[in-house]
């Protein structure tokens, strides 16, 4: 065979080649994004990491205040009010299925019941953890909706029993890449403010925190998020303030205060959430906006105003970054 044609041959088989194995190649990572709850217009809005505005979707939301988002690029809202649910919708904000629902008057309880309050929280395997403080007991489902397990901080459900020392009410909720699992306990009479850790199994394990204003203690703990080294940023929403934590629970430094200038909250902070490259976002619900620091706790950026329009927030109650 001709030479220049035998060298013609072995490119063209191999052009072929790469393109029929294009296939099998890893799907380009899409940007990432950043799901921000508008409670009160009940809508989930999105934006870019910079702060701009995308797009927007909705449901029949009745007062949503938590949302989170698996691997599978999925968003999850824990609708409250007269909805005791969690509604999953894929990346675009098509709906996809419901998850659980409100107790009967007079009682109802346990597997599949929740309350009108509580939040979320996805492992690496995509399963479901969602919390339900007036019924003190978080409750976990695969991906499809199915029931897995409950774990009980109080003496309110039959046959479940209490997998604490004493009774807590769990609010807020993160899991870390080890599928630990941590709560933070709301403020009630004689209870301290602090957040529990869990094994991936529910099974109690320690506290971190306690109450107060010093560090490594909280006055209302809020949201609590995993960067991907594995340390912890606690919320503490009536100190105005994050505390950051390693993988330990040992304190590392904290950032954030009340005020009106950069990197101040106008009020209470209250959810968290950390992209792929550190960056954390955190809502100022007094302020109608979302504030953007660093893994370090440095101020970068805000967005958000007062409104209706795109981009805008009348109650902006959770954040979710993209995984």
């Amino acid at each position: 065979m001709n030479t220049r044609i035998s060298s013609y041959v072995i490119l063209l088989i191999a052009t072929l080649g790469l393109v029929g194995c294009a296939g099998n190649e890893t799907t380009p990572t899409k940007d990432p994004v950043v799901y921000v709850l508008d409670a009160n217009s009940a809508r989930v809005e999105v934006f870019d990491t910079s702060g701009n505005y995308l797009s927007q979707f909705g449901y029949a939301f009745a007062l949503p205040e938590g949302i989170a988002t698996d691997a599978q690029g999925n968003v999850y809202v824990r609708d409250g009010n007269l909805n005791c649910s969690v509604d999953k919708f894929d990346s675009k904000g098509n709906f996809l299925l419901q998850i659980g629902k409100c107790g009967v008057a007079g009682g109802g309880t346990g597997p599949g019941i929740f309350d009108n309050a509580g939040q979320l929280a996805i492992d690496a395997s995509g399963n479901l953890w969602v919390t339900s403080p007036d019924f003190q007991y978080m409750q976990k489902y695969d991906g499809s909706g199915k029931f897995q397990k409950i774990v009980c901080m109080g003496p309110g459900v039959n046959n479940c029993p209490m997998a604490t020392a004493q009774t807590e009410v769990p609010d807020n909720i993160a899991i870390d890449a080890q599928g630990n699992i941590y709560v933070a306990t709301n403020v009630v009479s004689a209870m301290p403010n602090t957040i529990l850790k869990f094994d991936s199994n529910g099974n109690y394990v320690t506290s971190i925190g306690s109450t107060f204003s010093h560090s490594s203690q909280y006055s209302s703990p809020a949201g609590i998020a995993f960067d991907a080294v594995g340390n912890m940023y606690a919320v503490d929403s009536g100190n105005g303030r994050v505390q950051k934590f390693d993988g330990q629970g040992n304190y590392l430094s904290q950032f954030g205060s009340v005020g009106n200038g950069a990197g101040q909250f106008a009020g209470p902070p209250g959810a968290i959430s950390i992209d792929v490259s550190r960056n954390v976002y955190v809502t100022d619900y007094s302020g109608y906006r979302v504030l953007v620091f660093d893994g370090n706790g440095n101020y970068l950026r805000q967005f958000g105003t007062y409104g209706n329009g795109n981009g805008q927030f009348t109650a902006v109650l959770g954040v979710a970054a993209s995984r």
